[in-house]
This record gives C-alpha cells, structure tokens and sequence, in this order.
C-alpha cells in the first residue's frame, strides 16, 4: 500500500493552494484530481490583496501577474439595465483604497489560469499531481486514513494510506458527506447557464481588464443576468438563467439583451450550467479529514470571493498542517482549522448572498440577510479566535474595523510603514514560512532565539528601533504593547500573542503549537 503523509482530494483553488503552502513547509503532498487537467474554464477572477500577500510568500507574484489577462489595468464592476446601460449603480470607486490595509496590489488572473500557475508551483515544491484518478472510498483510524483510488484511464483501483486527507473535492464530491459532515444554508437559488460567446463590445464596454456588469432587466428570465470578460480580448461569459430547452437562437436574443444592442454579432462557443446556492459544512474538521473549498462552503458569486476564501483556506491550513505532520505541533493545533475558518466561511457566505440581493435578485430581500457588510471590513477585518493566545477581556466580535487595527491577537498584523536597510518595509512583507517576531527590546530578540531552539521552529526576529525604523510612530500606535513590547506572528500573518515584555514568548509559542 503506498504511503503518503498527505493526500488532497481536488486540484481546484483550494486543493491546489493547499499544497502549495503544505510544500512552503516542508511537506509534500499527493493531490488527485477527477479530471483530465485543471479547469479550462476562466469562473472564479481575480485575487485579493490578501491573497497576493500569500502568493507572494510562495514566490508567485510574477506568475500570477503573468496570468493576467490583456487590458489596461483596471476593474468595472457594475449593476446596469444592460451592458450600454443606463447603469444603476457602480462599484470601481467603492474597490480603491486597499492600499491602506496591505502592501499587495489585487490580482486579476481567471480561476483557470490561476490553477495553472498554482499547479506549477506546487509540482516545484515536491507535490505529485495525479489527473484523471477519483477517490472512490475512503475509511480512518486512528493512525491514518485508507483511501481506495481508480485510474480513469486503466480502471485499476490502488489503496493510498494517508496520515491526513485534505477534501477539496467541491460541493458535489461527495467525501464530505462520506465522513459524516452535514451542511447548513439556505440553499439553491438558482441554476444558471453560462454561455461563452465572441462579440466585439468595444462600443459599449470598457477595456478593462476586468468586466463585470449585473444586469437587471425584466426581459430577462428571472429578471436578471451577468456579463463577464474572459482572458481572450472580444471573448466573453452571459450568465442567465438555465433553460434546458432553450436553443441557440434564443441564447443568441438574451445575450443581445444583456448587452443592450439588439443586432449584437456574435458567436456561440460554448456553454456550462452551474448552480447558485448558499451551503456550509457542519464542521471543517472529522478527524483527520480536513475541508477546504466549495467541498466546505459554497456560495452565490456575487462579491468575488468565493474563490479567494477558497485560495486562503489552504494557505491558513497548510502552516498548521505542515507544522503536525513534521511533529513540530501537536494534533490539537489542527482543531483551530474549524475554529478559524467556518466562522470566516460564514461571514463570507452570507455575504455574497446579501450582495446577489443588491445586484441581481432583489426579489429575495428578506430581513435575515440584511444588508452587505462593509467589504474592507470583511477582507481586513476578521479578528480568528483558535490557535491564538487570546487577552482577558478582550472583545468577542469576529470583526474590527481594519482603518483603526487593534493589533490584539487573533488579527492581521498591522500593515504600516516601517523602514528597513533596503527601505520602507510593511510587517505584512516580514511574513514568510516561519514565526515573525517584531520587539522593541534587546531581550525580544534573545527570547525568539530561545523559542526557536527549545522548539525546533523558524522565527525571524526583528528589533524595532534597530533592525526597523518606526519613523512616524504608525507601529508603536497599532502594535498595543509599548514601545518595548513583543509581538509573535504567525506565518501565515495573523498575531499570536503580545506582551509588555518578552518573558511570556516561548510559553505563548508552546501555547499556540499544543506542545
């Protein structure tokens, strides 16, 4: 029976980004994939500036950017009777201003080229891709789990012994279901079809490099539909509602009416169905089965960030995976993956769903949905409660208002601008495939050493005053520790544990890795 110390079923964003950062610390991963290749489909775009912060410790920055498709550098975003208008509302202003929680610029690469860029590096950092391989069973004990494999090409079925499997097989895989995890949500909302077509738009839209427009128009079945661009110029994606029985010549009069121009030429080329629902898993984690991805929580697609939730549940994961297989952390650091990311997940969901009521289905405005979230708030705000050395009295809510950082544990490290030997420097770029800390004494530095030696664990230390420069005092306002103060990052950016002093660091880092 082979043996591998991690299996992931699913080569989609989730699965992908999780062995990227598993191979980021040191472990290599199986992933099997049903399919014959990654998705030839561009669905999901674009990639948040938390996202790329996380790209950019895996060294994929310039992949990514590679990716992008061709345009000026720009994003339209908005809801419209019709592509040539009148537009109701439009929301590039409300996306500025990012730049003020993260050093990263956003990315615009399709879920298609994305994967691709994913894939490569993972292959890079030691992980094994296999296409074309379902899993069709799968038992665990308290060693490992079995998982009985098929090639699709030969049919011979192989059995894999995994010490821990990672389901990224999406919302209609099945392994989920498979080790007892229920679902919750509001469910289906609709099906639709999405129907890939070639048209010269030029006259009624933008050559940004992103297009997104909401359509809201009562001659539209359901009253709504989506025009998206792809990463070919004069090739593009209408989404309405699904019709089984509808031909092509009828496909060819809505997406003239999504587009506002009656005699549009344009091509079919090809189409897909998908389904928009509102599902969360129970819980993330059934022994050592761990979800990430749609296979956890799937969502409308109105907000874009079903696809970067997915991209960061492997980069949360694969930190605190890595650091259990290679015995550098207990197995109880892993319970913090359902502790951090379904409250996310949740938050998340709901709300893509309260956006798919603005911009699409009004019709379904209910007072439980309410109204969206501030969505700075919800990228750069979300404030985790697991493998964290929570403060007494320190509040509960999920979320903070990123413009005045806390600093507390359980949030991002503030991005501010410090000043290094090579210039100005944000902590966020500090961040890496080690422990980050940042102190304001001599002693801060001896006791980050001292924790990485009785721990075996990599810590970058960095004196603030010496090695770092707090020229306007942006660090010693947001840090909360003093100017002599401690701070302990984790690696995938999130504060750990502060103090006055540094005394408290090592048992802090112990704390955190249930050592």
């Amino acid at each position: 029976m082979e043996q591998r110390r991690v299996v992931i079923v699913g080569a989609g964003l989730a699965g992908l980004s999780t062995a990227v950062f598993l191979g980021l610390h040191g472990v290599a991963s199986t992933v099997l994939e049903r399919h014959p290749g990654t998705s030839v489909q561009p669905k999901a775009r674009g990639q948040s500036p938390v996202v790329m912060e996380a790209f950019a410790t895996a060294g994929m920055t310039t992949s990514i950017r590679k990716a992008e498709p061709a345009g000026q550098p720009g994003l339209t975003i908005k809801i419209s009777r019709s592509v040539a208008g009148p537009v109701l509302h439009d929301f590039a202003p409300e996306a500025h201003g990012m730049e003020a929680f993260s050093p990263a610029e956003g990315g615009s690469a399709s879920q298609a080229r994305a994967e691709r860029a994913l894939a490569e590096r993972a292959c890079e950092l030691g992980a094994v891709l296999r296409f074309r391989t379902r899993c069709e069973e799968l038992t665990q004990d308290s060693d490992g789990v079995t998982l009985s494999v098929r090639d699709l090409e030969s049919g011979a079925v192989e059995q894999i012994r995994a010490a821990y499997v990672v389901a990224a097989d999406g919302h209609r895989g099945g392994l989920r279901e498979a080790v007892g995890i229920g679902s919750h949500g509001r469910g289906t909302f609709d099906v639709s079809d999405s129907v890939r077509f070639a048209a010269d738009l030029s006259a009624v839209a933008r050559t940004d490099a992103v297009v997104l427009h909401y359509v809201q128009n009562p001659e539209l079945p359901g009253g709504a539909g989506v025009l998206v661009s792809t990463d070919e110029p004069d090739e593009w994606v209408a989404a309405m509602a699904a019709d089984p029985e509808r031909d092509d010549a009828a496909t060819e009069a809505l997406i003239r009416t999504i587009v506002g121009v009656p005699d549009l030429p344009l091509q079919i080329l090809g189409r897909d169905t998908w389904e928009s629902a509102h599902r969360v898993a129970d819980r993330f984690r059934e022994g050592r089965v761990l979800l990430v991805g749609d296979a956890a929580h799937v969502c409308p697609p109105t907000g874009g960030q079903g696809g970067n939730t997915a991209m960061l549940d492997g980069y949360h994961l694969g930190w605190r995976l890595a650091a259990v297989v290679r015995e550098e952390a207990g197995p109880g650091l892993l319970d913090s993956h359902d502790a951090e990311r379904r409250p996310y997940a949740e938050a998340v969901c709901d709300w893509q769903v309260a956006n798919l009521v603005v911009r699409q289905r009004p019709d379904l405005a209910d007072p439980s949905i309410g109204a969206p979230m501030d969505g700075m708030t919800l990228l750069f705000g979300y404030v985790c409660g697991g493998a964290v050395v929570a403060e007494p009295g320190a509040p509960d809510e999920l979320f903070e208002d990123p413009r005045t950082p806390s600093g507390r544990p359980g949030s991002r490290v503030p991005h501010v601008a410090l000043r290094g030997p090579d210039g100005p420097v944000s902590p966020r770029e500090l961040i890496g495939p080690h422990w980050l800390v940042l102190t304001g004494s001599a002693e801060g530095v001896q006791a980050a050493q001292v924790a990485a030696g009785e721990l075996g664990v990599a810590v970058r230390a960095y004196r603030v005053g010496e090695d770092l420069h707090d020229t306007d005092g942006a660090w010693d306002r947001v840090s909360g520790t003093g100017p002599q103060g401690t701070v302990l990052v984790r690696p995938d950016g999130v504060v750990a544990w502060r103090g006055a002093d540094a005394a408290g660091l090592t048992t802090a880092l112990r704390t955190v890795l249930h050592r």
